[in-house]
């Protein structure tokens, strides 16, 4: 496990957010801690899985939104499973299945009542190209196929320009991070209307319009 402030070109103030980055799952419970706001769970995905997802990134899937519960959980990725609509007994697809069960329940015992929102989509456009910070308690997201999501560490980040333009907003493009295709992260928003010392991760879409790719993500907010 690496948290970024140990890098030299991360370096941070003792009161600044940090970010973890770890190839141990097990870690992800740091999150919990008031002074980290991103969780990186960096891995390899199985071939398998990657080869049945470039089988669907052509289809026209619907995008989900699928509450979610600890105790249900089981029966509900089966449902959304039937909501994606196309062969899953494919190689690779029981895989994929298995991989969003694992680790949406991981993420749910973060939420204080077992609950949270699960969407699952294709993107072929730049979404939230904006870096900002979402509304939110906690977020699990991973790209299972395309680049993943950029973010920014405290000392590349104008947190006073936060709603006005990119070049604003970042103080160094040089140190704009990207999650890996495959890592599982888990971000720290910041619930409106909620006093908290503690500071979103700020990160964005990656741009992907200009290139022609597509994104499938994964992402379960609590």
């Amino acid at each position: 496990m690496k948290i970024s402030n140990y890098l030299p070109f991360l370096k941070v103030t003792k009161n600044d957010p940090r970010q973890v980055i770890s190839h141990n799952w097990e870690d992800r419970k740091c999150i919990l801690k008031p002074e980290i706001n991103l969780f990186d769970w960096e891995r390899l995905l199985d071939k398998s899985i990657v080869q049945y997802l470039e089988t669907q990134i052509e289809i026209l899937h619907k995008p989900i939104r699928y509450p979610i519960d600890r105790k249900n959980l089981c029966d509900q990725i089966k449902d959304v499973r039937a909501m994606w609509k196309n062969n899953s007994n494919l190689e690779g697809g029981e895989l994929f299945w298995q991989d969003v069960y694992k680790i949406t329940k991981d993420f749910l015992e973060f939420s204080e009542n077992g609950m949270g929102i699960l969407h699952l989509k294709v993107v072929s456009n730049d979404a939230c190209a904006k870096f900002h910070i979402d509304g939110y308690d906690l977020r699990l997201f991973t790209s299972y196929l395309g680049p993943g999501t950029e973010w920014l560490p405290e000392n590349a980040v104008n947190r006073v320009a936060l709603g006005t333009s990119n070049d604003r907003i970042v103080k160094d493009q040089s140190k704009v991070q990207r999650m890996k295709t495959g890592d599982v992260g888990i971000l720290k928003g910041e619930l409106p209307n909620r006093k908290s010392s503690v500071k979103g991760i700020v990160h964005r879409s990656p741009e992907i319009s200009q290139t022609g790719e597509k994104r499938i993500i994964l992402r379960v907010d609590v």
